[in-house]
Formats: C-alpha cells, structure tokens, sequence
C-alpha cells in the first residue's frame, strides 16, 4: 500500500473507479447483446410473416413460393439470409435461392402456432440464427389440415459484428471517461489535501529553525491538529527551561552541603583511614551526583529540533581546549563537512564534543584531531546521521581496559581511571539521549573514538 496519504486515495478512487466501470460497461455491452438479438429475432419473426403472406401451400402445391420474393437476400447465393419449408416430418417443400449448394438442419417440428429460436450451424460450417413456425394448412381436396413448417435463419456474422463493434466503442469511450474522472480525481484531491501540504511545509520549517509556531489559517478539520502542535511545541520549551532550572537550583542545593562536610573533614582531626574512607565517599558522592545531573540534562532528539550548524561549535570547544592545554603545546585540529549540521539541543553537542576532545587532548602526546561529517542518506530518511570523531596520538588502553570502558550499564563507581564521567556522559547522550552508536578504537599512538547521532 502507498504511503502518500494522496496516492491511497488515488488508488482507491481508481479502483472503485475501474470495478464501477467495468460493471457498467458489461452490463450495457450484455444489454445491447440482448437488444441485438431481440431484433434479429424480430426480423426473422417478419419474414416469417411475409413467407405466410406470399404462400401457397394448396395442392398439389408444386411451387408453392413465388419466383422473385420481395427481400431481395432470398434470392441471392451466400447472401446470409436463408429461407425454407417443410412439409410433414421434416420433409423438404421448398427452399429458397440463397440456399443453393448450402443445407441447414431442418427443425423438430414445433408446436402449432409457436415460434422455436434456434442456434445452428450450416452445411458450410457457418453459424447461424434460425426461428422456425408450424402451421396447420386447411385446403381442399384434403382429408385433414396439413402440417407445414417455415424455417428462417439469418447468418451470425452480422450480429457479432455490431456486438464487436458496440463493445470496441463502449471500451473506448469508457477508457477516455476513466482517464477524465482520474485526471479530475486527481486536481480535486490535490486541492482539497492542499492545507495538509501546507501544514506540512510549516512542520518542515519549524524543524529547519524558520518559524517557531505554526501560524496559517486552515480548515476547521485541521485547526485541532495545528493547535495542538502549537501546543506540543510550547509546552516542550517551557519544560525544557523549567527542566534546566530545577537541575541548576539541585547542584547549587547539593554542592554546598559536600562542599560544607569537605571542609569540616579537612579541619576536624581524624584519623587518616577513615578521613581517606570520608573523603572518598564524599567524592564519590559528588561525581555521583554530577553525573546524574549531567544525564538528566541531556535533552536528545526530538521532532522539531532546528539544525545546528556544527563547525561554529567545534572551533569554540577548540579554541577553549587550546588555551587550557595551552602549555602542552597541543596540535589540536578540526576538520567539519559544510554540510554538517546537529538536530538537537546545542548543549548536548557541547557536552559530547567537549568530553571526547578534553580526554584526548589528556592523553595525547601532541596531537588531536576532531572530525566531523554526514553519514550517507538512507532511504526515507529525512534527517541524515552525523558522525563525530576524536582522535589523539597517545599511549592507548589495552584490550581489557578498552571493553570494561564501553561495557554498558558502567556506574561511576566501576569507571575505569582516566575515562571518568565524561565517557559515561558521552555514552548516555549519543546512545540513549540519539538512539546513536559510540565506538572507541585504540591502540599504541592512535585512539579513536566515534559518536553517530541518529536524528530520525
């Protein structure tokens, strides 16, 4: 089945169109069939009639039919039109001229006074159309009436010819009728699914950051759907801010309390395993807590996100990274398609970004190179993957360290030293936040590790 709510209709008018049609089209084609026939049937009936007419069936009854007969067909070899009669038992009285050299199957005899139609076939293979009648004739010079029976037939061809004929003109007629009514089908529907496009174009524009509401005048039908998108946009601004809020007023809440029982370890006098066991819960805590804020702030993707371009981003997360490694002298490079774009929330690009790039500028003896770049258009997908890669030429991690590191469901108390909350942001943002996939690659003077975002 299509999936354009514009080609479904087409379809199924179409069909109904064709079933309706076709209906019609072999119940005329039967109906005039049956006309066709009704009026050769007629037509034999008349001539029947004009054979009674011109009869003369008396004894000795030799020639009983005049030499010339007023249709002329009668009287014309092959002309398709047959005339003979029986006297008795099927006992040859007379036949007409057209009959010469050609014989058809004389009828049973019928019923005084009734017509018989008949489909029969010629000596000459010809198929023909025949209506017998029996008469009972009283003349002198018999005991009794005698029975006679008029045959007529008419040949075939004729009839099929006008049946093939009236059907080839029906079908034609018919095709051109269909294409007309689809050709109009189709201008009314597109008229009529115009606001649904139009609606359409809006969504596309809020998603590409042009407009931030839809604000056209549409029909009554559509005016629920269009408020409620409204609707669905505000409200997911407004709890996005409100979000980010209540996150910023519980790390200020949180940070003071640790902050306050940090310094009271510091300065009240303890001994020194259980200071170190104090102060390890205490940082625990606090990475704790900054980790689940950090997770919690991750906004993902969503519907309506408007493209961010990425290159802006990473010069301002490089240039930062450059003045803080400053003293390393770090070699720290960006390299971005044009095309590259970000559909979500700047924060987490940020915070993606920024995590990969300060762990590698760490452990990178000289150089970091950051990359990034649209993955291949898939088909039906309206928003293309971006993948980001960061790379560093350090010292490594050995296998072991590097599958622990990407072991889903890591905690920060089970964080390999070195990796940290960072990665575990990371982790959280590209694969739940994006439905992503993040790879980590490393061996002696090259670790490279790769983040696909997927937007749709």
């Amino acid at each position: 089945m299509p999936r354009s709510l514009n080609a479904r209709i087409l379809v199924a008018a179409g069909a109904v169109l064709v079933i309706f049609l076709g209906v019609a089209g072999f119940a005329i084609n039967q109906a005039f069939r049956d006309n066709a026939l009704s009026s050769v049937q007629e037509r034999l009936k008349a001539q029947i009639f004009m054979l009674l007419s011109l009869a003369n069936l008396d004894p000795p009854a030799t020639n009983p039919m005049p030499e010339t007969l007023p249709d002329l067909s009668l009287s014309v070899p092959d002309s398709g039109h047959y005339a003979q009669i029986f006297a008795g038992a099927g006992q040859p009285l007379w036949r007409s001229r057209s009959m010469l050299g050609l014989g058809v199957q004389p009828p049973p005899e019928p019923p005084v006074g009734e017509f018989v139609f008949q489909q029969l076939v010629s000596s000459a293979e010809e198929p023909l159309f025949c209506l017998s009648y029996s008469v009972l004739w009283e003349a002198g010079g018999r005991a009794r009436p005698a029975s006679f029976v008029l045959q007529v037939c008419e040949a075939r061809r004729a009839y099929v010819q006008q049946v093939d004929g009236f059907r080839r003109s029906v079908s034609l007629w018919f095709g051109f009728l269909a294409g007309f009514l689809l050709l109009v089908q189709t201008l009314i529907l597109r008229w009529g699914l115009r606001p649904l496009r139009a609606v359409a174009i809006e969504v596309r524009a809020i998603e590409a950051g042009r407009q931030t509401a839809i604000g056209g005048q549409y029909p009554r039908e559509l005016r629920a759907l269009t408020r409620n998108l409204n609707a669905l946009i505000a409200a997911r601004d407004s709890h996005l801010l409100r979000y980010r809020h209540a996150l910023g007023d519980l790390a200020h809440s949180l940070k003071t309390p640790l902050a306050v029982i940090r310094s009271t370890l510091d300065a009240t006098p303890l001994e020194d395993a259980a200071r170190r066991i104090l102060q390890d819960q205490v940082a625990q805590l606090n990475d704790t807590v900054r980790y689940q804020l950090q997770r919690a702030a991750t906004v993902g993707r969503h519907a309506f996100a408007p493209p961010i371009e990425v290159n802006p981003v990473l010069e301002r997360i490089a240039d930062s990274l450059r003045k803080v490694y400053h003293a390393r002298n770090l070699d720290i490079v960006v390299e971005a398609a044009p095309e590259s774009l970000f559909y979500g929330d700047q924060g987490d690009l940020m915070e993606v970004v920024g995590n990969l790039a300060d762990n590698a500028c760490k452990w990178a003896r000289s150089k970091v190179h950051i990359s990034v770049a649209p993955q291949p258009e898939k088909q039906g997908q309206r928003r293309r993957s971006l993948e980001i890669r960061v790379q560093d030429n350090g010292p490594g991690l050995p296998e072991p360290m590097l599958k622990e590191v990407l072991r889903r469901g890591l905690r920060m108390d089970e964080s390999t030293e070195g990796q940290g909350i960072g990665l575990s942001v990371v982790r959280d943002i590209v694969e739940e936040g994006y439905g992503g996939r993040l790879h980590l690659h490393s061996k002696p003077g090259d670790t490279c590790v790769t983040a696909v975002f997927d937007f749709d």
